[in-house]
This record gives C-alpha cells, sequence and structure tokens, in this order.
C-alpha cells in the first residue's frame, strides 16, 4: 500500500490494544472523483483498502511500537458504495497471533449503512 494515504484527514476516534477505530470526510472535491463513473460519482473501492491499512499500521505503532505490513487480503466484501460528502468510518479489531503476524477483521460503514467488510493478515517488519 501506498506511504501517503489516499484519504488525508484520517481521525482517530478510539485506539486500544485490540481495535482501533477511524473516521475520515470524504472530500468531494477530490480529483478521484472527476473520472470515476461520471455523473454517478463514488468512492473506489481501493481507497477503502487503504484507509483500513492505514489504520491497522497506525494501530501497530502506537500499540506495538513496530511496523507492519499487509501479507494477505483474506476476504473483501463491498456491500454499498461511499459518495461525496460521506463520512467513512472504519472500525479495526486486531488480533496478535503466534507468528508475529496481526489477523484483522474490518467493518467499513458511513451514516446510511455498512460498505464494506474485510479480513486482512499483517506480518510485522522489524
Amino acid at each position: 500500500m501506498s506511504a501517503v494515504t489516499l484519504l488525508p484527514g484520517a481521525e482517530v476516534v478510539s485506539l486500544d490494544e485490540g481495535a482501533i477505530h477511524t473516521r475520515v470526510t470524504i472530500d468531494p472535491a477530490a480529483p478521484v472523483f472527476a473520472g470515476h463513473y461520471p455523473h454517478f460519482p463514488l468512492l473506489p473501492g481501493v481507497f477503502t483498502l487503504d484507509a483500513v491499512d492505514h489504520a491497522v499500521r497506525l494501530h501497530a505503532e502506537r500499540i506495538g511500537g513496530v511496523r507492519t505490513e499487509l501479507a494477505e487480503v483474506r476476504s473483501v466484501r463491498f456491500a454499498s458504495p461511499v459518495f461525496p460528502g460521506d463520512v467513512l468510518t472504519v472500525e479495526c479489531v486486531i488480533k496478535t497471533v503466534a507468528d508475529g503476524g496481526r489477523d484483522v477483521k474490518v467493518r467499513c460503514h458511513t451514516d446510511r449503512e455498512k460498505t464494506a467488510t474485510l479480513r486482512l493478515r499483517y506480518r510485522d517488519s522489524g
């Protein structure tokens, strides 16, 4: 994933040993909306994955003092679109496993409805 978030301005709502909860307002003026389904703008799914990735990395740094990287996308299910102006909420439940990796279960939603669920695997690096 990118070193720079595709959705800048994420706010950490809560952070503890086994979870992180972030929120970001989707800027209606973001350049991605110009070409992603003209006349029906919606946020590409990769932006949701990127928001999750940055939340998990932040959790690893702040809670564990380590860097982590995405090792496996076990499942991703997009349930409904994210539109310009929406607030995307990312709720990650993170479990450290025996080999030093992290199993992550994620629920993403807007104020209207669930937008995605993800199951990811991370491995710590250094």
